[in-house]
């Protein structure tokens, strides 16, 4: 009987098996309290084909966990070459890896997206790039950042310093530039030498070096 799931609820533990002689598939409930007394019969079996019997225990990789609290293992089997996933429990999966290989194995790794943002209706983490939640199936909501507001535009600008001149300005407090005619009030064209209303000669600001 080769274990495809192991998963911890409570005090029990959901089993479920394949037998790789029958391919008959099996589902038991066991204590979590009694673990060392069943621990070491599934330990190595967990690292087994469940198709042909083939032992796996090191040719495996760690996937995406698509739970919080379990591993997601897949293993190509080396010998009938299929592709098997099987899952556990993060606390029995650290139990697993030391009953088969030894306490110097390493705790697996956390998935690397555990601490990236999180969902808005689950508050599940959210793996980079994705579209929707792998817990609640929610769309995820691409936060943008805040722009900053551009100023406001002057409204007034002397066409020759092209600094600001407050609304009734004649003359410009900067370089002189006549804004208004001086004679008739008329308003000055950019570039204009003459007022186009009276016709009298419009003075040219001066830049200081």
């Amino acid at each position: 009987m080769v274990p495809l799931k192991l998963i911890a609820k409570g005090g029990s533990v959901i089993l479920v098996a394949r037998c790789p002689k029958c391919h008959a598939s099996y589902k038991r409930i066991l204590t979590l309290s009694d673990k060392k007394g069943w621990l070491s019969m599934l330990s190595r079996p967990f690292f087994q084909c469940d198709v042909c019997g083939t032992p796996n225990e090191d040719n495996y990789v760690i996937a995406d966990s698509w739970q919080y609290d379990r591993v997601k293992t897949v293993t190509v089997c080396k010998n009938c070459r299929k592709k098997r996933a099987k899952v556990a429990s993060k606390i029995l999966w650290t139990d697993i890896v030391k009953t088969v290989k030894g306490p110097s194995e390493p705790p697996a790794p956390e998935p690397s997206w555990t601490a990236g943002p999180k969902c808005s209706s689950c508050d599940a983490p959210i793996r980079s790039g994705a579209i929707f939640c792998s817990n609640c199936g929610s769309t995820v909501e691409e936060k943008k950042e805040a722009v900053p507001s551009a100023a406001p535009p002057k409204e007034h600008i002397c066409p020759t310093c092209h600094e600001e001149y407050d609304e009734g300005s004649i003359f410009c407090s900067v370089c002189g530039q006549e804004l208004v005619c001086d004679k008739c009030g008329a308003a000055i064209r950019e570039g204009a030498l003459f007022c186009t209303s009276c016709g009298d000669a419009v003075t040219k600001g001066e830049l200081s070096e």
